[in-house]
């Protein structure tokens, strides 16, 4: 009888990807809990055409974008010239805006096509909790890369009290389907077993999207400058704050004409300021003003480049300090509403007792910046980054590759086979 449908699906692909539709729109979509009964009926019809062993479908936060730690998975592979058929998922509104390689496919997130090309991939590479899929196989092996290096605000099971139902099952039914979780650091590694519902296979080798800050800088500064027309002889300072819950952008208040006069007493030569919003406000950017030293940066779009070429970080509590601290540059932060924000959103770590000079007005930024002591810096950031551990990421897009190599060389069960990746020579 199987077999009987099998062959029945193959000839009628359109049926088959409508069926898978109907499975997401009534099966998964209601707060992603598999109700028995549609499941009992519907899922055999989903998992009857043939996976395609050298398929990898990767996404980036969702579909926004091309960028991230899959991006540089994606790009391993092409440099190695492997026999494998790319997919990325894009929103539409991303689609002929990406600057993605021709060699891979792109596909429109949330279509039927979507749902078809995870239901036939061997691998799924995420950064972020999935929302939209098929019913994961057996044979299929999913890789979550996650999108930070270490967390400085509290997540997923340590706030559970300030998460939605719906997003704590969606969150727990996306940790079951994982097979590795890469992890870039001791202190990710403990937070992923604590808080984020997952007791499977993790693998510490550093981020993928952070080799860029290693390595590649003067290539990555020549697309950059070249990008925003910025001469060679001008110093950048990146400003990249984090999210609000009501997507406030009025904490976004650094008075960067003053700012720049600072670096300049400070450092010397001409500095251009690149504003760079969180993904989740990127329609906010418009409200700030710009000039001709003051770039709008959100559209761009992978912030790891924007990090490499840049002088000094500028944040508030955004993550993206520890990946800028393997770079060993100068970091402040401007935290102008940080009781209000710790009442929101709790801290791993103490703000006040990080590396990184803290300024919660104009006034007290431009002391910081004109009283920065360098030898003091790298000493307590060396201090830090020993502390936390943090790993080193160069060649982990290619440790993540071999990996993929060896998983779609596998015909077994890939849930035996994630048990055994520490075993990998990698």
């Amino acid at each position: 009888m199987a077999n009987k449908v099998k062959r029945y699906l193959n000839n009628f692909l359109n049926l088959y990807l409508r069926l898978q539709r109907i499975f997401y729109i009534f099966v998964l979509l209601p707060k992603y809990k598999i109700k028995k009964s549609f499941a009992f009926l519907l899922t055999p019809l989903f998992v009857k055409l043939p996976i395609k062993n050298n398929k990898v479908v990767l996404t980036n936060f969702n579909g926004k974008g091309y960028g991230d730690n899959p991006k540089y998975i994606a790009e391993e592979m092409l440099r190695q010239k492997l026999d494998f058929d790319i997919v990325w998922i894009l929103k539409k509104e991303f689609i002929g805006k990406a600057n993605i390689p021709n060699s891979i496919r792109i596909v429109k997130y949330r279509s039927i096509r979507h749902l078809y090309e995870l239901a036939t991939a061997k691998v799924w590479i995420d950064n972020e909790r999935k929302f939209f899929y098929t019913p994961k196989r057996k044979m299929q092996f999913y890789i979550q890369t996650w999108h930070g290096v270490v967390a400085l605000k509290q997540i997923e099971k340590d706030i559970e009290k300030q998460l939605s139902p719906s997003y704590i099952s969606k969150a727990k039914n996306d940790s079951k389907m994982i097979d590795l979780l890469i992890s870039n650091s001791r202190f990710h590694t403990d937070l992923y077993r604590r808080s984020y519902w997952y007791d499977g296979e993790i693998l510490e080798i550093g981020a993928p999207r952070c080799e860029v800050l290693i390595n590649g800088q003067e290539e990555m500064s020549k697309k950059v400058l070249k990008y925003f027309n910025i001469k060679g002889k001008q110093s950048i300072l990146l400003y990249a704050p984090t999210f609000r819950a009501n997507s406030d952008t009025a904490v976004y208040n650094v008075d960067f004409e003053r700012l720049i006069k600072v670096l300049e007493k400070k450092y010397g030569g001409e500095w251009i300021v690149l504003v760079r919003l969180h993904p989740d406000v990127t329609e906010k950017a418009d409200s700030l003003q710009y000039s001709s030293k003051i770039l709008n940066a959100t559209e761009y779009e992978d912030m790891n480049e924007l990090l490499a070429v840049s002088d000094i970080l500028l944040t508030d509590y955004s993550s993206c300090m520890f990946e800028f601290s393997l770079t060993k540059k100068p970091i402040f932060l401007y935290a102008p509403d940080i009781e209000k924000y710790i009442e929101e959103r709790n801290f791993y770590f103490n703000l006040q007792s990080l590396p990184y000079p803290l300024a919660e007005n104009n006034d007290q930024l431009q002391k910081v910046i004109e009283g920065f002591d360098k030898s003091r810096y790298l000493t307590e950031l060396s201090a830090f980054l020993k502390e936390i551990e943090i790993y080193d990421s160069n060649g982990a897009s290619a440790k993540i590759v071999k990996i993929i190599n060896s998983v779609t060389n596998n015909n077994n069960n890939n849930n035996k086979f994630a048990n055994k990746i520490s075993e990998l020579s990698i």
